[in-house]
């Protein structure tokens, strides 16, 4: 069995803010486009009918409001322990996640219900909403990323 650590890496807000967005978009597609197509349908009668201008002031307003929820939430100052440079060892079928402080978590691979990637990083699934992020980058070889790659589809069923 083979142990790989990563280099040093860390979770920018900015980062964090975009894939935060990018999942609202992806879980909340079916409302946007009802809400688009309710907008679309009652924009004719926002002058005769409040009903109509209730939907379409609400459609109008959903998804910036949704944006700037997730946008206070990452910026809160209460959530800085997010972005710490961490480095991650894998051990067979334990992860180990060590931030600057000398604070260790391990983490069973069993315990992810779900991986996805992107060309930049991967996103371990704890559950629906919380996720480790490990950057691709931060893997020391390709052999490293194919290791960790491998013993992650071992144990978890993208």
């Amino acid at each position: 069995m083979q142990q790989i650590t990563t280099h040093p890496y860390r979770l920018e807000k900015k980062r964090y803010f975009q894939l935060l967005v990018k999942l609202f978009f992806r879980r909340k597609w079916y409302l946007i486009v009802l809400i688009a197509a309710i907008i679309i349908f009652n924009i004719s009668s926002v002058n005769e009918n409040s009903f109509a201008r209730f939907f379409v002031i609400f459609g109008v307003v959903y998804i910036p409001i949704n944006i700037y929820r997730i946008y206070r939430w990452v910026y809160a100052k209460g959530n800085d322990n997010y972005f710490v440079e961490s480095v991650l060892t894998v051990d067979g079928a334990v992860l180990y996640f060590k931030d600057i402080a000398d604070n260790e978590t391990k983490v069973n691979i069993t315990t992810f219900i779900k991986m996805s990637q992107t060309a930049q990083e991967y996103l371990l699934y704890l559950s629906q909403n919380n996720f480790s992020y490990i950057p691709k980058s931060a893997f020391k070889t390709d052999e490293d990323r194919n290791y960790f790659e491998t013993i992650i589809n071992q144990h978890i069923t993208s």
